[in-house]
C-alpha cells in the first residue's frame, strides 16, 4: 500500500525522473573480462579520491554528479519524467581512488557544480559504442575539487579499448531540473 501511495504521488507532483544510467561491474584485470558496449550504448569510467581534509565525509560522502547534456540548447536534457545522470559516492577515506562504470546512453555530459564559481562547468562527449574515461575528481586539502586524467594508468587496468572524452567549457552555468506539481 506503502508503494501504491508513493507511485500515486510522485505522478500527481510530476516529478518521476526516470533515469536510463546503469552502474556497471568494473571489468576483472586479471580475467581480461571487458566486454564492449552495444553500438547504440556507452560505458563511462571516472575516478574519486579524497586527498584531503575540510568536508565532513562521513555525513555527507564525497560525491559526482554529471548530467546528460544538449550542446544545441546549452542546458541538461530530461524533464520532471525523464532525466539521465551518472552519479559516483566515495567515503572519506584519505588517500585512496575509486572507480566507477556506467552503461549509459551515448551524446554530451555536463559536471556542474563542482568547481568555483569562476570555472565553467566541464561537458564531456561520449561516443556511442566505446568504453570512454572521463577524468578523476579529487577533493584536495584546499577543501576544493580537482580534475585529473591519468590515460596511462587508465589504460594499463582497463585496456587499450578505453577512449579519453573530448571536453569543452559549458559557455555558461548550468542549472538543474525543477520539477513542480
Amino acid at each position: 500500500m506503502t508503494r501504491f501511495l508513493l507511485m500515486i504521488n510522485l505522478l500527481l507532483s510530476g516529478c518521476l525522473l526516470l533515469n536510463d544510467v546503469k552502474p556497471i561491474s568494473i571489468p576483472d584485470k586479471l580475467t581480461g573480462d571487458r566486454t564492449m558496449p552495444v553500438a547504440n550504448r556507452a560505458v563511462v569510467i571516472l575516478g574519486l579520491s579524497v586527498e584531503g581534509s575540510g568536508y565532513n565525509l562521513y555525513t555527507h560522502p564525497f560525491s559526482i554528479h554529471t548530467d546528460e547534456y544538449s550542446v544545441e540548447h546549452q542546458n541538461i536534457t530530461g524533464n520532471c519524467w525523464r532525466y539521465n545522470y551518472v552519479e559516483a559516492k566515495v567515503t572519506g577515506i584519505v588517500g585512496t581512488r575509486q572507480y566507477f562504470a556506467f552503461n549509459v546512453k551515448p551524446g554530451y555530459y555536463v559536471a556542474r557544480e563542482l568547481f568555483s564559481a569562476s570555472r565553467k562547468n566541464l561537458v564531456f562527449e561520449v561516443p556511442a559504442g566505446r568504453i570512454v574515461y572521463l577524468g578523476d575528481f579529487i577533493w584536495t586539502t584546499e577543501a576544493k575539487v580537482e580534475f585529473k586524467r591519468e590515460s596511462g594508468a587508465i589504460k594499463s587496468y582497463f585496456g587499450e579499448d578505453v577512449v579519453l572524452a573530448e571536453i569543452r567549457e559549458a559557455p555558461h552555468q548550468v542549472t538543474g531540473v525543477l520539477c513542480t506539481p
